[in-house]
Order: structure tokens, then sequence, then C-alpha cells
């Protein structure tokens, strides 16, 4: 018993609560003071767990005659439960997603010096990623995809893709790569390929609203991110005059 009761503590139960969720399994249908006394928790505390449980779903409450009655759910309810729980904290995580960039705008409103962070690893670029990913702008950006190769596919990187799509989102990209890049048509990517020996890039620059993103690939991942409208601006800008440039060049094969 005291395995059960610490086995449902970990998956979230206080230990009332699991005391006398199992009572009542036990007992099968019972009134409050009798679940109480198998569980050994007092008459008012007994209540108190009880309609807690009820909330939750895992008890069921019915008038057997004049005496109001308890029955325990199926275990299997504790799973139904715990996907309820996990679709909240994700209904949540949306919400907080959303109000970041919201409570951003403060952040940043104090001062016009930019904000700069750096990042290294897959794991820094992938957390990088879900920031763009949570933006409303579009992305516009040169790669050198062959450098990254060696370190990192992102053409593997379907979630990434995914996410953008699900959210509307573009991504026109200047490709610097000896391979016929192509991405399916659904896909939210325009790219435009360009070989080595016509540019020399092994590394990155992403531009995504107010953000300028410039990588290194050369010694492992290595990103550094800045904040700023006006440094955004002038290398979207400089993007644009590329993207306009590699299509004519494209074109002209």
């Amino acid at each position: 018993m005291k395995d059960l009761i610490r086995d449902l503590v970990h998956l979230g139960f206080s230990q009332k609560e699991a005391g006398v969720y199992l009572a009542s399994l036990q007992l099968g249908h019972a009134s409050a003071p009798m679940i109480g006394k198998h569980a050994k928790v007092n008459r008012a505390t007994t209540y108190t767990v009880l309609e807690s449980l009820v909330e939750k779903g895992l008890v069921t409450v019915f008038q057997d005659g004049e005496e109001r009655c308890y029955r325990a759910e199926p275990p299997h309810r504790i799973l139904t439960l715990l996907h309820l729980q996990q679709q909240e904290l994700e209904r949540r995580r949306r919400m907080a997603d959303q109000l970041m960039l919201r409570l951003q705008v403060f952040h940043n409103s104090e001062g016009h010096k930019p904000r700069i962070r750096y990042h290294e690893s897959v794991e820094g670029l992938r957390s990088m990623q879900r920031d763009f990913e949570r933006m409303e702008d579009d992305l516009i950006q040169i790669v050198g995809l062959d450098t990254l190769r060696t370190l990192y596919d992102p053409l593997e990187d379907h979630p990434h893709g995914d996410e953008l799509k699900r959210a509307g989102r573009s991504v026109r990209a200047i490709i610097v790569s000896d391979d016929n890049v192509t991405y399916p048509d659904d896909a939210p990517f325009e790219c435009v390929c360009v070989p080595n020996n016509l540019l020399d890039v092994k590394g990155e620059m992403t531009v995504c609203g107010d953000r300028l993103v410039l990588f290194s690939y050369t010694d492992g991942i290595i990103a550094v991110e800045i904040q700023s409208k006006t440094i955004a601006d002038t290398a979207r800008a400089t993007l644009e005059m590329a993207w306009k440039h590699a299509k004519a060049w494209e074109g002209s094969l």
C-alpha cells in the first residue's frame, strides 16, 4: 500500500489524495466517514480530499438513500487526468510564448542599446529557431550550407519548417552549396542555390523582425544575436540586394 501511495504522489497526488483514492478503490462505494476511517484520514479532511478528487474526475459522488456516497473511478482515469493536465500545460506554454513577445516590448523600451545574446551548439540553434517561430515576421538569410552540414543538416529539421508553415511564415534563403538544394512545394522556403566558387560563405546571416543573427560554422556552431531594429533593417536591406542579384544570376543560367 505504501508503495502505491508513493507512486501516486509521484504522479501528482497529495499524500492524502493518494490514500483516500486507494481506500475508495478498495471499498467500491462508501460514505466519506467509512473512506476516511479506511484511509486513516480525519473526517473533515476526508470530505475536502474527496471533493478535490471529484473535481479531477477520479471519484464520483452519488446519493444512496439518505446517504451521500462516493465511488472511485477506474484507474485508467488517471491517464485521462494526466493527458488533460498536459493539454493545459501546453495551452499555458502557448500563452506564455505570446506574452513573452509582448513583454519584450517593455523590456527594450528603456534604452536604445542593442540587446546581444550568444548561442552555441545545435541545441542553442534550435532554441533560437523556436524564438523565430513565435515571431510574426518572415525571414531572409544567406547560409553556407555545405559547411553547416558538417555539423548539422537543417534540411532534416522538419519541426522548424513545420512550425513556420503552420504560422503562415515564409523564408527566403540564399543557399551556398555545390548541391542542388530543393524543398517540397508546400514548404515555406524559397531558395536560390549559389556554388561555393561564386560565394565563399562558411557561416550564416539571418534577419527576422528586429533580430539579426550572425553564425560561424567553422569551429562548431557559434552565433551572435543582435536585437536592434536599426541594425536588423540595415542587414535586411543588404540581404534584399543580395537576393535580387542571386535571383538574376539564377535566371541567367
